[in-house]
């Protein structure tokens, strides 16, 4: 399959003229000797090292979810997300790095409308943000495929210094809009803690940290709601476990 047909499979909506010359500047053989003609691109280590977190982590959440698709067609096709821009160049931004890591961290779908994962990185970590976390998304439905339609169990850890010490936490909710997740974290623990959560749909107990954190009957229960989020066990679950550490 050419790479284009590979951009089309993974594309959320359709290409124009002028993206498909720009995603073509990408279309060359990485196997092949270099030669005089290729494109130059000029970077910054710190811009090459945004681009190869965000290729990391489209990959490893593509392999987790099983997708047929191919990762680096993501990261080679335009997004709406990027303003049209194809993420090999947009995510060494960092305001579209930002974007990606919440994109893919939370499973939300292919993209995603921007605005929806701006407000999530909206204010800075001194403020209150608890009255800010309860405006996010209100009076907007989500827009094409960025959002996910029927109630799953999200999850996340959060390791996050504060002003007494370290802190280590687990939080999980049934619900049919991702964001919550993301929104309860920076509610809870601040914008810079949501930026640097690992956030997954599911729940995986052989985790570490889920290990030492959780007791037998939580880890049964929150495996058996993973199983079916739409269950009367699952109703209403809202779950969040701490420890800290003091300095």
């Amino acid at each position: 399959m050419s790479l284009q047909s590979n951009l089309r499979s993974v594309a959320p909506h359709q290409v124009d003229a002028q993206q498909e010359s720009r995603a073509a500047l990408w279309d060359c053989d990485p196997l092949a000797q270099d030669e005089s003609g290729d494109v130059a691109y000029l970077t910054t280590a710190r811009r090459l090292l945004r681009l190869a977190i965000c290729a990391a982590d489209v990959g490893a959440r593509f392999a987790r979810e099983g997708r047929s698709e191919d990762p680096a067609a993501w990261m080679l096709s335009p997004r709406r997300l990027f303003a049209d821009r194809v993420p090999i160049e947009a995510c060494q931004d960092l305001e579209n790095f930002r974007r990606s890591v919440i994109l893919n961290g939370l499973q939300m779908g292919l993209d995603a409308d921007p605005r929806d994962i701006d407000d999530l990185l909206t204010g800075d970590g001194d403020a209150d943000v608890s009255a800010q976390v309860n405006g996010i998304g209100s009076g907007r439905e989500p827009e094409g495929e960025g959002i996910i339609a029927e109630s799953e169990l999200y999850t996340c850890w959060v390791d996050v210094e504060d002003g007494c010490g370290r802190v280590l936490a687990f939080m999980a909710i049934v619900t049919d809009r991702p964001t919550d997740l993301v929104e309860r974290v920076i509610g809870r623990y601040g914008v810079e803690a949501a930026r640097n959560a690992r956030f997954r749909q599911g729940f995986d107990h052989t985790a570490p940290l889920a290990t030492a954190m959780l007791s037998d009957a939580m880890t049964d229960m929150l495996r058996e709601v993973a199983a079916a989020p739409t269950s009367p066990l699952a109703e209403g679950v809202d779950v969040t476990v701490e420890q800290r550490f003091q300095s």
